[in-house]
């Protein structure tokens, strides 16, 4: 049986999630056996396996930092809590691993599902092989270097402009006037006095939005390093 048709299958997921803009194909040893053009994360590829396989709580790809939201043997998921996008990868016995990115407008679990479909293809199609052994795992510093901005992967194929979600949060320019950020400091508090800001947190935890929690995480963070910092003067 031959090899499978990567193009044929990749173009079948570009055309199902158009969220889904660049992708891996590797084996359980961590060879790429195809790549889109639009990104090269070989240098990547091992310490994120690692990372999958050690079940940790982040993974850094092309300086970008994903925090680790689903973890499994066949499944993984990861968000950038700054809105730069997510990574799906799925896993089929270690013989392929598709591995993808993902806009910061798209849903990573609905991606995964795609991916996870596209994956169980190129398994289908794919010569009956033993699976190859895991990587050997390296040595990983304690203190992994700070993420750095680089561009993220645009689609080659249909090409569609990326859109970063917008805060649900207003907030204040520097040039604002004191008088107004009082104000709008006045307005949260009666916010939070009232009890808003509970149902606010517990229909959030209802609707289980994706990008909606993650803006309030960043505001949470945020706030607390704010107070840390503020305790500290």
């Amino acid at each position: 049986m031959s090899e499978p048709d990567y193009e044929k299958v990749l173009n079948k997921l570009f055309d199902a999630n158009k969220t889904v803009t660049a992708v891996t194909i590797m084996d359980g040893s961590g060879n790429v056996l195809y790549q889109t053009s639009n990104w090269d994360i070989t240098a990547d590829i091992i310490s994120t396996l690692n990372a999958w396989r050690k079940q940790e709580h982040s993974i850094v790809i092309q300086g970008i930092k994903y925090s680790i939201l689903q973890c499994t043997k066949e499944r993984l998921v990861a968000t950038n809590v700054m809105g730069q996008g997510h990574i799906v990868a799925a896993n089929s016995k270690d013989q392929y691993i598709t591995l993808a990115y993902v806009s910061p407008d798209g849903g990573a679990g609905v991606a995964f599902m795609d991916v996870a479909r596209a994956n169980d293809e190129i398994m289908t199609g794919a010569p009956l092989i033993a699976a190859p052994a895991k990587p050997v795992i390296e040595e990983i510093p304690e203190e992994a270097p700070e993420p750095v901005e680089v561009e993220m992967p645009s689609p080659t194929i249909k090409p569609k402009p990326l859109a970063v979600p917008s805060s649900t949060w207003f907030t204040s320019s520097t040039e604002t006037d004191m008088k107004s950020i009082l104000w709008e400091i006045q307005e949260f508090y009666k916010f939070v006095d009232k009890g808003e800001f509970s149902s606010f947190l517990q229909d959030l935890l209802t609707e289980g939005d994706q990008v909606k929690a993650w803006e309030l995480l960043k505001l949470i963070r945020s706030m607390k390093s704010f107070i840390e910092r503020s305790r500290v003067l």
